[in-house]
């Protein structure tokens, strides 16, 4: 590539066409993802464009790509667990770990209830302006989510807060994911991007529509998305009351809402524990293990 780069009657046109059709011939021949993207690393080299002392460095990164690494990239899996509170989801998360893990599967599961950042500012602001502090550990036996406390959240100023659980989620969500992503570790989410927006949503908080599409299209797309739908009222029992029961109606609503727009699988969980995990391990080896 380097010599033919080298000819005058060597174009730029044709130098691209080349850097567009040899990758896409190779994957074609050989459905070997991390070598394609290997000879694709090579190719910047024919273009004339390039300085000739900065081609090596393209050379050099083709050789040491690890392809056994990225092909540990290629196979990597997102699993998300959401649904309404007490519907199962850390439970059978912890358990999907375990069988994953006991077919030889590299995983991970993981409980976000983390919202570090948006927890420093709450508290920051309520001791400033001697607000009540509305962080789990401060408010332990008592039902934060009153009908009251609906109502005034519905401020301009409240914006703020999901903004910045975004921010926070992408902070500690999203690099999480890529670790592991980079490991070729499989994740396994407890609650998710989707469970913050939602609950927002359900306290009436007046969330922005450019925050559901961010959420809902900017977020990374799990590669199998399983919400756990039950019975408000028995999630309400299930929980101890921890939180009014148009909490749990309202939230159902929402992750119906979420099942459309994601083409989510749905599975209802007032069926045994048991049966519920198989029907949970069957999707998993349909859907991400069996070859396509």
């Amino acid at each position: 590539l380097i010599l033919l780069r080298l000819k005058i009657s060597y174009e730029v046109p044709l130098a691209l066409a080349l850097i567009l059709v040899i990758p896409t011939l190779f994957f074609l021949v050989f459905r070997d993802r991390a070598n394609t993207f290997r000879v694709a690393l090579v190719l910047p080299t024919a273009l004339p464009s390039i300085p000739l002392y900065i081609t090596p460095l393209f050379l050099i990164l083709s050789i040491i790509s690890n392809d056994e690494r990225l092909r540990r990239i290629a196979k990597w899996k997102l699993i998300v667990f959401t649904g309404i509170d007490g519907s199962g989801k850390t439970s059978h998360s912890k358990v999907t770990e375990e069988f994953l893990r006991s077919i030889g599967v590299d995983c991970i599961a993981y409980h976000w209830f983390r919202h570090l950042l948006v927890s420093m500012v709450s508290i920051i602001y309520a001791k400033l302006f001697k607000k009540p502090i509305i962080i789990h550990r401060y408010t332990k036996g008592k039902q934060v989510y009153t009908d009251s406390f609906r109502k005034k959240v519905r401020t301009s100023a409240a914006i703020f807060r999901p903004l910045l659980q975004l921010l926070d989620n992408w902070i500690f969500i999203g690099s999480t994911l890529l670790i592991n992503m980079l490991k070729g570790r499989w994740v396994i989410c407890d609650r998710y991007f989707y469970d913050y927006y939602i609950r927002f949503r359900v306290l009436g908080y007046p969330v922005p529509k450019i925050i559901e599409w961010l959420v809902y299209r900017l977020t990374p797309a799990p590669h199998l998305l399983i919400i756990f739908d039950v019975n408000p009222l028995i999630s309400y029992k299930r929980r101890g009351g921890e939180h009014p029961l148009w909490y749990y109606v309202y939230a159902r609503k929402e992750y119906f809402r979420l099942a459309k727009i994601k083409k989510a699988v749905v599975i209802n969980t007032e069926k045994s524990f048991e049966e519920v995990q198989r029907t949970v391990n069957r999707l998993i080896i349909v859907t991400l293990l069996q070859p396509k």
